[in-house]
């Protein structure tokens, strides 16, 4: 598509089941740091589930040298949450979609992404699944309640799990996976005290209760966990561990089934 002058692109799974006579939900996938939309539909892997449940898949490509989206207003690059934004109108004006069934999801620089709208978007999406980055921003503070489920892996060696320096990418900074959780926890009005459940021997849940209504936090960690999505059939090894042991591919989409827009 042109957007702002410029030709964007995005990747669009539109399963056999669509009728143009149903609204249908959508699920918007961003990529990782200099991968892109391809990739990240065949490592997500929404398809199946798109398949017998009947939604559709988005995912827009970055922009820039080693393909990214345009988090901190870089020079020369379009703002990434306007263009998702007109991604967003455009897929309403051509398919028949259900306005309050719109999610957000996405790996690594795809999660920061995810983060972003959830910030400055949040009125547009009803829940987010950032993967292996997860931010919480001062200037998240003024937009609506928002649910959302994150997976981050405890030895993730490109986001550290406990904030620092990224290994790659212009090596920004960012915090703790943990606290950035909390943020959207108390930016939920959730209680500051939560519960970890043991899931399995690699996955730890973490859940604040008291939101308020219609909201719900979830932190999915991973134990020795690396810079990988929890349950895809393709393994990264030099990112580290991928776990098979919770899918957040179908821990995500049962979770925004539950959380349409209110």
């Amino acid at each position: 598509m042109s957007y702002q002058g410029q030709d964007r692109t995005y990747a669009l799974y539109v399963p056999a089941s669509y009728s143009g006579t149903t609204s249908v939900p959508v699920v918007f996938e961003f990529h990782g740091y200099s991968s892109n939309a391809f990739q990240q539909v065949v490592y997500g892997d929404f398809r199946p589930l798109a398949d017998r449940d009947g939604f559709v898949i988005v995912a827009p490509n970055g922009q820039g040298r080693d393909q990214h989206y345009n988090l901190t207003r870089e020079p020369g690059l379009q703002d990434d949450v306007a263009f998702v934004g007109a991604v967003a109108d455009r897929v309403e004006s051509q398919l028949c979609v259900d306005r309050r069934r719109i999610y957000a999801t996405g790996m690594s620089d795809g999660g920061a992404m995810t983060s972003a709208l959830a910030c400055g978007a949040a009125g547009r999406f009803a829940a987010f699944g950032p993967v292996a980055a997860e931010l919480y921003l001062p200037t998240c503070a003024a937009g609506r309640d928002v649910s959302i489920a994150a997976f981050h892996g405890t030895a993730d060696p490109i986001v550290p799990f406990k904030g620092g320096g990224v290994s790659c990418c212009g090596s920004p900074t960012l915090g703790s996976a943990p606290d950035a959780m909390a943020g959207w926890a108390g930016h939920d009005g959730c209680a500051q005290q939560f519960t970890d459940t043991r899931l399995s021997p690699q996955v730890i849940e973490r859940q604040w209760s008291g939101c308020h209504p219609g909201t719900e936090v979830r932190f999915y960690m991973i134990q020795g966990g690396g810079h990988t999505w929890p349950g895809s059939k393709i393994a990264l090894g030099p990112l580290g561990l991928t776990t098979n042991e919770i899918s957040a591919t179908d821990t995500l989409w049962a979770f925004f089934q539950a959380h349409p827009l209110t």
